[in-house]
């Protein structure tokens, strides 16, 4: 797993992720984009924070993974529920948005 948009919007520098990065289609990155600034207007009024993207490679196949830290004092539970939630809305607007084989692809996860 590779760390590649800080939770600021700022790209990784750290080897390999400007790498994988550049391997992208500018669609996927869009969407990486995309997908982030949505999760993010339902976490951050929430009070769970701003968002990380990570890759990882499930044999050739490239997995994008949202990842929301565990740091503002909420129950794991809370914020389990609060994932779920946010799951469900971007299922939501993955279909109105034409995003929904990239939602496939997409995991929002919790991490300490």
């Amino acid at each position: 797993m590779y760390k590649i948009i800080n939770e600021d919007n700022t790209l990784v520098k750290d080897y390999p992720s400007p790498q994988i990065y550049e391997t992208m289609s500018d669609e996927e990155k869009r969407n990486i984009f995309v997908f982030k600034n949505e999760i993010e207007k339902m976490t951050v009024p929430n009070g769970l924070g701003k968002v990380s993207v990570t890759i990882s490679y499930d044999g050739s196949y490239r997995e994008k993974e949202f990842i929301i830290k565990y740091s503002n004092g909420f129950s794991k539970e809370h914020y389990e529920k609060e994932i779920d939630k946010i799951d469900n809305h971007m299922l939501t607007f993955s279909k109105k948005n034409h995003l929904y084989d990239f939602y496939l692809d997409s995991y929002i996860l919790l991490r300490d």
